[in-house]
């Protein structure tokens, strides 16, 4: 049975909210309920509100929208404080590798159809790349898709070799229903061009790194019942400092913690991070440590074998205690 909007009616009494077509193409199938309900009602605010007056009104704590927010951003739905990102430089003659991390200062090249053949025949290996890359998608490349690919060689300092093996990546995870989008690949080739990532043992070691810190993600949302589905830039490298600084017994241990010691609006991810830093300035390595470290006197102290009060892991809490305190690492 085929269903129709009705086009009049009281259902249009109270207006219309424009939702960006992307969402519907790409965003249905990996965004999670909250993180759609929290897009759809910054949309029917014009765009702009306050976390604090999203999480008013959908009765979730304010840490769990920030995260649905900051998805939605590195999506490029939205910015913060108004921020603009900067419109795409017109295109630039290329004719050498640019120099190293100049991408921090510069715009990237917008390069035309043009540019891209000029710059294919005078170095081969950029040909090279394209054709690796009609191989690995099976498909010709859009304009922009080679323009992307190029930069990452020509501005971003990549190699051949890598940029192929970040795209392999970019394939296997669209082909396992993933949202994998260019613009994330491109973002992936950013943050390795920074790391210097130049050999394939290299790369392998950061493909395994995110394949670790996707498996733990998923752990962790269970763990926490959290409503979450993809994690951010910034919570995938957070989860993999994670892993650099413990084993997966010392994460789950944290997030048991996070839940013991904390209210429901005041649990998330950023809190879990918090204890995982604290610990690791303390040097513990196993949750035996922590359970037998001495306790903080005044926060700890025991009246007739009872706790005064419970350990907080609250971060503005820890924030308070940092200006008092130089080596406090947070």
């Amino acid at each position: 049975m085929k269903y129709t909007i009705l086009p009049t009616g009281d259902v249009w009494r109270d207006g219309v909210v424009c939702v960006p077509a992307t969402v519907i193409q790409n965003s249905l199938k990996f965004a999670s309920e909250l993180q759609l309900k929290v897009l759809l009602l910054l949309l029917s605010e014009n765009g702009a509100a306050e976390a604090s007056f999203l999480a008013e009104r959908l009765g979730k704590p304010v840490t769990m929208i920030e995260d649905c927010l900051a998805y939605w951003a590195e999506e490029g739905l939205l910015s913060a404080q108004g921020a603009m990102p900067e419109p795409p430089a017109e295109s630039e003659t290329v004719t050498e590798t640019a120099p190293k991390k100049a991408f921090e200062a510069l715009p990237m090249p917008n390069l035309t159809p043009k540019d891209i053949v000029r710059i294919c025949a005078e170095t081969p290996e950029i040909a090279d790349l394209l054709r690796g890359a009609e191989r690995i998608l099976a498909s010709s490349l859009s304009a922009s898709m080679k323009s992307n690919l190029v930069n990452m060689v020509t501005y971003y300092g990549l190699t051949v070799p890598v940029v192929l093996t970040l795209l392999e990546y970019y394939k296997a995870q669209r082909d396992a229903g993933k949202n994998m989008t260019m613009r994330t690949l491109q973002s992936m080739a950013k943050e390795w061009a920074t790391d210097e990532v130049t050999t394939l043992e290299a790369a392998s070691d950061k493909l395994q790194r995110l394949e670790n810190a996707d498996e733990l993600w998923g752990e962790v949302l269970a763990l926490c019942e959290f409503d979450y589905r993809k994690p951010t830039a910034t919570q995938q490298k957070m989860l993999t400092r994670w892993l650099q600084d413990f084993d997966k017994e010392m994460v789950f241990f944290a997030c048991n913690t996070m839940k013991k010691y904390n209210d429901e609006d005041k649990r998330s991810l950023k809190t879990v991070d918090n204890i995982l830093k604290e610990w690791k300035r303390k040097s513990f390595r196993t949750p035996a440590d922590v359970k037998a470290a001495p306790k903080d006197g005044d926060r700890r102290a025991k009246k007739d074998g009872k706790l005064k009060r419970a350990p907080s892991f609250d971060i503005e809490e820890i924030k308070k205690k940092a200006l008092l305190n130089d080596d406090y690492d947070i």
